[in-house]
């Protein structure tokens, strides 16, 4: 009885690891180094194939951050994502946010924020729960917008380094 046990729970958990690894399709995406993502490709099981190349978009470029939005993947893990690049050019520890965030016109909040040490880089991603669309009506995501905040973690009186109100078309 334990055996036969045993052997269901091991032919349940193969099952369950594979149905996590496959997909309705196949896609590949190249990556820089500085977080940029080149191209995605992805290929339908009815045999169509469609191509999309998404070009990196710089959100903000100046003396103090870089900002670059790399990659939309919206069938992540924890929901529809942004994959963003941050550059801190500063000698302080900066605060990255996003606030008043609307999809579609619709209020959503991802809860997110960034914190990047003086000098350093870092790949990251603003993720909007599933159940923000759902309760909203959104199947497609047509329209992003949202200010992004950064500023000096350690002096929160301190003028933001950035304040800018960014849309995304995706």
């Amino acid at each position: 009885m334990k055996k036969m046990f045993c052997a269901a729970l091991a032919a349940i958990t193969i099952l369950a690891l594979a149905a996590c690894g496959s997909t309705t399709g196949s896609e590949s995406e190249s990556q820089a180094t500085d977080g940029s993502t080149t191209q995605t490709t992805t290929e339908a099981t009815e045999g169509v194939v469609d191509t999309a190349v998404f070009e990196q978009i710089t959100l903000v470029d100046d003396e103090n951050t870089t900002v670059k939005l790399t990659a939309i993947d919206p069938d992540n893990f924890w929901g529809y994502t942004l994959k963003i690049f941050l550059e801190n050019k500063t000698d302080k520890e900066l605060m990255f946010t996003v606030e008043s965030v609307s999809v579609n016109g619709f209020m959503c909040d991802p809860f997110w924020a960034a914190s990047v040490a003086p000098g350093m880089k870092a790949n990251e991603e603003i993720s909007f729960s599933e159940s923000d669309f759902e309760n909203n009506g959104i199947e497609t995501v047509e329209e992003i917008v949202f200010t992004l905040r950064v500023f000096d973690s350690e002096d929160f009186l301190s003028d933001d380094l950035v304040n800018e109100t960014i849309t995304v078309k995706p």
